[in-house]
Formats: C-alpha cells, sequence, structure tokens
C-alpha cells in the first residue's frame, strides 16, 4: 500500500515522487489529464512537435541538475541555441540581458513533456491518470482521497497537493475538522495566477527572427502580445521548409478574450506578430491554440504557513509557493517537499 498520496502529475509532483521512491517510500500519483508534466506540455500536429506551456528550462539548482543530466536519461535532451530580445509596448526590439542570455536553455527533441514521462519511466512511478481529485478527509490519524466520480483511494499516510493554488484551495475547503485548513488556504488564495492563450502559427515557409533571436519577450507588459519563439530552433521539431512561431498573448488581452473564437484569437496572434516582427509575416496556413486558465503565478503563497500542516501528513509543492513559472522552481519545491516527507514518515514510524 503507498504511504503517500500526490495530487497532480505536474513536474513538482513527479519530482517528489522519484526522490521518495528512491528512499523506499511508495507514492500513488494522482491527474487529471492524461498526459504528464502539468504546465510543461507538448502537441503533435501535422507532422510537427511544439511546446505550449513551457518552453525551456534552466537547472537553478544541483538537486535539480542532478535529477535532469544524471538520474534520466539524457539522449533526447538538446539545447536551445539563439537569444532572447525584449520589446516594448511599442514594439521596439532590443537585446535581451546578456547574462541570461548566456546560460543555457534545455529541452528534449521530443518536447519539453518529455521531462514528465522520463521521470515516471525512470523512477517507475505509480501514477493514476484520468482522475480528478475532488476532496480529502482525515480519519483515524490517516488521510484517504475522493474523486468526481465518488471513488475512496487510501488510506495513506500523508498527502502532497501540487495543483495550481486556487484548484488547491477547493481541495483544502473539503477538509472537516482539521484547524490549520483555514490559514492555509487564506495563505494559497495570494498565490494569484495569470490566465494566457498560447497559440501556435504555422507557415509552410521558413520564417525568420530578428538577428541570432530564438525568442522575443515583452518587458514592460504593455504589448498584446508577450512572447514569440521560434520551435525550429528546437532540434528534430519541425520538417525542413516549414516553421512554427508559438505566440503567447498577454495576461491582460486573454482575460478579456478569453471567450472569443479559436479562429479569432489565431488571427489576433498572427496580427501582433506581424506588427511587432520587422520582416513580412505571411497568413500561417494553420493555428492551434491553448486557453490556460491559470498559466503561471505573479505571487506566491508563503511556504512556512502551510508547513502547520506537515505534522498531520499534509504537504504542499508546485508554483504557487514560488510566485513564478519556472519547471524548474516548481521541480525544486517538490524535492524540498519529499525531504519534509520522509522526515515526517521516519518519525511517525518512531512514534
Amino acid at each position: 500500500m503507498p504511504n503517500l498520496a500526490i495530487i497532480g502529475a505536474g513536474v513538482s509532483g513527479l519530482s517528489a515522487a522519484f526522490q521518495l521512491k528512491q528512499a523506499n517510500i511508495e507514492a500513488q500519483v494522482f491527474e487529471k489529464s492524461r498526459g504528464f508534466s502539468g504546465r510543461a506540455a507538448s502537441r503533435s500536429r501535422k507532422g510537427c512537435r511544439y511546446d505550449y506551456g513551457a518552453n525551456y528550462f534552466k537547472p537553478d539548482s544541483d538537486e535539480v541538475a542532478r535529477l535532469i543530466f544524471q538520474s534520466l536519461p539524457t539522449d533526447d535532451l538538446s539545447p536551445v541555441p539563439g537569444d532572447i530580445s525584449v520589446f516594448d509596448e511599442d514594439g521596439n526590439i532590443s537585446p535581451g540581458d546578456p547574462k541570461q542570455n548566456a546560460q543555457a536553455k534545455w529541452n528534449y527533441r521530443s518536447g519539453i513533456s518529455t521531462l514528465g514521462k522520463l521521470i515516471v519511466q525512470s523512477g517507475q512511478l505509480d501514477v493514476t491518470r484520468e482522475t480528478r481529485i475532488t476532496s480529502l478527509a482525515r480519519l483515524d490519524s490517516q488521510w484517504w482521497v475522493n474523486d468526481e466520480k465518488g471513488r475512496d483511494y487510501g488510506p495513506f499516510d500523508a498527502v502532497l497537493l501540487t495543483a495550481p493554488g486556487p484548484q488547491t484551495v477547493e481541495l483544502l475547503t473539503s477538509v472537516e475538522e482539521f484547524p490549520p485548513v483555514p490559514a492555509m488556504a487564506r495563505e494559497l488564495s495570494k498565490a494569484e495566477y495569470y490566465c494566457q492563450f498560447a497559440v501556435a502559427l504555422h507557415f509552410s515557409e521558413p520564417i525568420k527572427m530578428p538577428g541570432d533571436s530564438y525568442a522575443l519577450i515583452n518587458t514592460d507588459r504593455g504589448h498584446s502580445l508577450a512572447w514569440i519563439s521560434h520551435e525550429n530552433r528546437k532540434c528534430g521539431r519541425i520538417p525542413d521548409g516549414e516553421s512554427i512561431l508559438m505566440a503567447q498573448l498577454s495576461p491582460e488581452w486573454s482575460e478579456t478574450h478569453y471567450n472569443d473564437e479559436l479562429d479569432s484569437i489565431i488571427n489576433y496572434a498572427w496580427k501582433f506578430a506581424s506588427d511587432l516582427l520587422p520582416d513580412s509575416l505571411p497568413r500561417p496556413d494553420w493555428g492551434d491554440t491553448q486557453r490556460w486558465r491559470f498559466a503561471h503565478p505573479h505571487t506566491a503563497a508563503d511556504p512556512a504557513v502551510l508547513q502547520s500542516g506537515q505534522e498531520m501528513g499534509l504537504f504542499f509543492a508546485g508554483d504557487a509557493l514560488v510566485g513564478k513559472g519556472r519547471v524548474t522552481r516548481a521541480m525544486e519545491t517538490g524535492l524540498q517537499a519529499a525531504t519534509a516527507i520522509e522526515a515526517h514518515l521516519a518519525m511517525s514510524k518512531q512514534g
């Protein structure tokens, strides 16, 4: 029987499960969708492969670097060449931060979602997919989780919650007679998320970016386009003679147009990209969109406040604790949670 339930198969939850597996602590991971890696997401269409959430990752800690470069297979790992330039509200493009551009950007030839797949495969993790957990319960010092179809899973000695802050708050409100819950829910509510459209624009001809740019990012948050990047820079993704630009609309624009028709969203993304790029941009022959309701947080919850539930076996990880949408930072929170969970379970056995 697993010692632990992990809600969410994003990179934070999977990193935690992987580390705990090395300590012979079994976790049952629950994921509402069919895939792994959360918003580190990839998609295939008409012979093309592209990332429609996170675009790359930079290992910021030794622990994350060891996981990616030593514990996991590296055959599919590939750097993303090119700089990230910046543009302002008026569309003026200038060079980006030289220190940031000097750091290697990493991805996988088969898509950034490969990161989660490799963690699951290498760790031989137990992941129950297409299962939305809707409530938690604590009975006789153990935890049970319940899905939207009324199925119960448990008992578990501990639970790790890794979903975006607003979704985790909903889960917390289902827990009855657990004093730390109201304070933890209030703290998690401080992690506010942007919603954002991601749009893939496909062209049946080569498309150029300015200079040596892989991507352009809006730094003053005044433009309707937040980001645009060239998927062709990622090795083995796009057939010769074709191009895909990945555009992310600004959070403000996305919120205002969240319920617009998808064809309209694609057309807007093309228009904004056409106005920004110095070379003439033809109309795309197809486009693809993703509505991210919780794309990435812009404020963070205080992890210290959330630690009040650890004595009873309730833990947290994910970008709600970071306040930014960074793949490797989310992984760090998962590894930190795993360390805390390991200590908790060891103390429980001694008690």
